[in-house]
C-alpha cells in the first residue's frame, strides 16, 4: 500500500493557485487593517500602567484558562457548551490550515503517513464538533431566543461557519471519492459523504469538487475578513483583554487622580468627563463585549428592575465612543444617565460571569463621578454625603461616641485605646455601624469578647477612627473618600506593624485594596478568617448552640466578603462549628451570591426604583425553609432588617452575625 497522504491542491491549476493566495493574501490584509483600525481607536484612551515582566506569566495563565477552557461560559449549561464546540472545532481547523501552508510555502514536509492519518480523523472529528455547535447556536438564537440574547445579528458569522464545515466536508468527499484511497476510514465525515456519490461518474465528480473547493474557499476568506467589522471581533478581542486587563480586585476601584495632584495643578481633569478620558484598555473591553447578557442576568438592578443593564451600559458606550466614526468628546453624563449609574450596587455580579473580563462597574463608577462633579446628587445622597463630610461618619454621630459600644461589656473583657507604645497582638477597626449602630454594637462586643476570651491582646482606635470612605468612593465623590483616607492612613501608619481586625467586609476590603494606592500598606483580615482561624486553633472553647435538628439557618455571603475577595469558606466554617442546626443554602450562593442591595453607597440613600433588592434576597432565604439568616456584614443586616420588621410573623427571620452566633456558642 502506497504511504498515506494527499494532494493539496487536487485539482486546481498553477493559476488558480496565484489566485488563491491573492485572495488570500487581500483577506488577511483587510483583517489586519480593521484590527489596526480598532487599535486606533483604543489609542484615543488615557494611558494605562506598564506591564511588568512579573506579571507576563500570571496574566499568561489566566488567558489561557478563560480563553481556552471557558469556565464561565460553561456555568451556563447550553449555552457555554455550544460555544466550546465553535471555539475548539474553529480552532483546530484553522490550526489544520497552518499545518498546510507550512507543508506549502516552507521546505518542512510532514504531510504523510501516520501524521497525515492522525490529522485527517482529527480535522473531521473537530469539523463535526464545530457544526454541531453551529446548529446548537442556531437553535438556541433563532428558536429559544433566551431574552438575554437579544443584540447583535450572529446570523452572518453563523451562516459563514456553517457552510465553512459542510463545504469542507463535501469537498473533501468528492475527492475521496474520485481518488477512493485506501485510507479512507481515516476521514469519516469525508468518506460519508463519498458514499452518497458512488453512483456519479468521475469526470462529474472532478468538476463538482473544483467549483465547490472555490465556493470554500472565498467562504473561508470573507469569514476572515469581516471578523474586525462584525459581533466575532470579540474573538481577538477578549483574549487581548484578558491578558491586558487591569489585574486589580475586582472590588477595588479605579483612582482617577491623587488629591494632592489636583491641588497642585498637576492634572487638570477629575473624572473621565468625555470618552477621550477612558483609558486605552477601558476602550479595548468595549469590544470584547460579546453582548451575551449573562451580566444582565446575574445583575441584582436589573432583576429588582431598576433602571441599570451592564449589558445596555457597556454595548451604549461602545456604539456612541468606539464606532468608525465615535465622537471621543461626547460627554459621558450624556450616554450613562443619573438613575442609571447610581441603579448600580456595584457587587460586580456582573464582572464575576463576564465570559471576556469586561469590568463593568468601572465605567458606572466613573459616571457617577462626572454626575457628582455636574451636583447631580439627589437631595438624599447629597445629604449623605454631607453628614460624612461633616461627621466623619455615614450615621451623623460625634467621633466620642465610637466608643459607646464597649459599654457593658462582660468583666475580663477589656478595650484597649491604641496608642504609639501599646503592646498589642490586633487593632480592631470597629468601623461605623460597628460604633454607632445598635445591631452593629452587638456584633462589636461579640467579637471584643471572643479576642478576650482567645486571649488576643487588642486595640481600638476609638475617637481617631473615621470611615474609610468607602460611601463616598462608591457614590462618585473621590475627593471625600481620599480626604478620610488620608487621615485614617495618618492613624494607622502609626501601628504600621500591627495587623487589623475589621468586622465590616466594605471597611476590609478598602483598608486591603484601595489604601494602598494612597500608601497605606497593612496586613487585614475580616473577624470571620480571623475566628475560624481561632477555631481551629483550639483556642475557642466552641460548644454548639442552636434549637436543635429543626432549626435551619442560611448564610448570605456579602458581596464585599465573598465575591469581591473570596471568603466563603470561613463563615461556614465558623457556623458548622458553632450550630447544632441544619446548614442550608440559598440558590444563589457563594460566587453566586444575591446582593442585599446595600453596596453603592445605597444603605445611605434610597433610589426609589424598582424593586428593593433587599426584599428579593430575603426572599431566596425564606424559600429555604431558614429561621434565621447569618450574615457577616453590617450593612447586610441592616437592610435584611429593615425588610423583617414589615413583614408577617410567620415570615419574618431572625438576623445574627456569625461573631454573635460563635460567641453563644463558647460562653461558659
Amino acid at each position: 500500500m502506497d504511504e498515506a497522504t494527499r494532494e493539496i491542491f487536487f485539482g486546481i491549476s498553477g493559476f488558480e493557485r496565484t489566485a488563491f493566495f491573492t485572495l488570500a493574501y487581500a483577506s488577511l490584509s483587510i483583517f489586519a487593517g480593521g484590527l489596526l483600525l480598532r487599535m486606533f481607536y483604543w489609542a484615543r484612551g488615557a494611558s494605562y500602567p506598564k506591564l511588568t515582566f512579573r506579571s507576563l506569566g500570571n496574566r499568561t495563565a489566566h488567558t489561557l484558562w478563560h480563553v481556552f477552557l471557558q469556565p464561565r461560559l460553561l456555568k451556563a449549561s447550553s449555552a457555554g457548551w455550544l460555544h466550546l464546540l465553535i471555539f475548539w472545532g474553529f480552532l483546530i481547523l484553522f490550526v489544520g490550515t497552518e499545518i498546510l501552508t507550512v507543508e506549502i510555502d516552507t521546505p518542512l514536509s510532514f504531510f504523510s503517513g501516520t501524521f497525515y492519518l492522525v490529522f485527517s480523523l482529527t480535522t473531521d472529528v473537530f469539523g463535526v464538533l464545530l457544526l454541531i455547535g453551529v446548529c446548537m447556536a442556531v437553535h438556541r438564537r433563532y428558536v429559544i431566543r433566551p431574552a438575554r440574547l437579544k443584540g447583535p445579528a450572529y446570523g452572518l458569522p453563523l451562516t459563514l461557519l456553517g457552510f465553512l464545515a459542510v463545504t469542507g466536508f463535501v469537498v473533501e468527499g468528492l475527492r475521496l471519492a474520485h481518488s477512493d484511497p485506501a485510507w479512507y476510514a481515516w476521514s469519516p465525515a469525508g468518506a460519508l459523504v463519498a458514499t452518497m456519490t458512488e453512483s456519479i461518474e468521475t469526470p462529474t465528480l472532478a468538476a463538482w469538487h473544483h467549483d465547490l473547493w472555490w465556493v470554500h474557499a472565498v467562504i473561508a476568506f470573507v469569514f476572515i475578513a469581516t471578523i474586525p467589522f462584525g459581533p466575532l471581533r470579540h474573538a481577538v478581542v477578549a483574549p487581548l483583554n484578558w491578558f491586558l486587563r487591569d489585574r486589580r480586585p475586582s472590588g477595588a476601584l479605579t483612582t482617577p487622580y491623587h488629591l494632592e495632584d489636583l491641588k497642585s495643578g498637576a492634572i487638570d481633569r477629575a473624572a473621565p468627563e468625555i470618552a477621550g478620558d477612558f483609558s486605552w484598555i477601558q476602550l479595548m473591553a468595549l469590544d470584547a463585549c460579546t453582548e451575551c447578557g449573562l451580566c444582565e442576568e446575574a445583575c441584582p438592578a436589573w432583576v429588582a428592575k431598576r433602571p441599570l443593564s451592564p449589558k445596555k451600559t457597556v454595548v451604549n458606550l461602545r456604539n456612541n465612543l468606539n464606532r468608525w466614526s465615535g465622537d471621543p468628546s461626547i460627554p459621558l453624563r450624556q450616554l450613562v444617565g443619573e438613575a442609571e449609574a447610581w441603579s448600580c450596587t456595584t457587587c460586580s455580579a456582573c464582572m464575576s460571569v463576564c465570559p471576556v473580563g469586561v469590568r463593568h462597574v468601572d465605567y458606572l463608577v466613573d459616571a457617577r463621578r462626572v454626575h457628582i462633579m455636574a451636583n447631580q446628587a439627589s437631595p438624599t445622597m447629597a445629604s449623605a454625603l454631607e453628614t460624612l463630610r461633616v461627621h466623619g461618619n455615614p450615621f451623623g454621630m460625634g467621633a466620642e461616641q465610637r466608643l459607646a459600644w464597649t459599654a457593658n461589656l462582660p468583666a475580663g473583657t477589656k478595650v484597649d485605646i491604641a496608642d504609639n507604645g501599646s503592646e498589642i497582638d490586633l487593632i480592631y477597626w470597629v468601623g461605623c455601624s460597628g460604633a454607632f449602630d445598635e445591631q452593629g454594637q452587638k456584633t462589636a462586643r461579640a467579637i471584643a469578647e471572643l479576642l478576650s476570651r482567645a486571649g488576643i491582646r487588642f486595640a481600638v482606635l476609638g475617637p481617631k477612627e473615621r470611615c474609610t470612605g468607602d460611601p463616598a468612593r462608591r457614590l462618585g465623590e473621590e475627593g471625600l473618600f481620599q480626604q478620610l483616607a488620608s487621615a485614617n492612613i495618618t492613624n494607622l501608619d502609626k501601628h504600621k506593624d500591627t495587623k487589623i481586625l475589621t468586622s465590616c467586609p466594605h471597611c476590609f476590603n478598602t483598608l486591603k485594596n484601595e489604601y494602598p494606592d494612597f500608601g497605606g500598606h497593612y496586613e487585614v483580615v475580616h473577624h470571620t478568617s480571623y475566628l475560624a482561624g481561632l477555631v481551629a486553633e483550639g483556642r475557642l472553647d466552641v460548644r454548639p448552640s442552636g434549637a436543635g435538628g429543626n432549626s435551619v439557618v442560611t448564610y448570605h455571603d456579602s458581596c464585599y466578603l465573598g465575591r469581591h475577595n473570596d471568603i466563603f469558606d470561613a463563615p461556614r466554617e465558623i457556623l458548622s462549628a458553632a450550630l447544632s442546626a441544619n446548614l442550608k443554602e440559598m440558590k444563589s450562593s457563594r460566587t453566586d451570591g444575591f446582593c442585599c442591595g446595600a453596596g453603592g453607597g445605597h444603605a445611605w440613600f434610597d433610589l426609589d426604583k424598582g424593586e428593593k433588592i433587599n426584599a428579593i434576597r430575603y426572599d431566596q432565604a425564606v424559600e429555604t425553609g431558614a429561621d434565621t439568616i447569618a450574615t457577616a456584614c453590617p450593612n447586610c443586616h441592616i437592610m435584611f432588617d429593615e425588610v423583617g420588621s414589615g413583614r408577617e410573623e410567620a415570615e419574618r427571620l431572625q438576623v445574627r452575625d456569625v461573631a454573635e452566633i460563635l460567641n453563644e456558642a463558647t460562653r461558659s
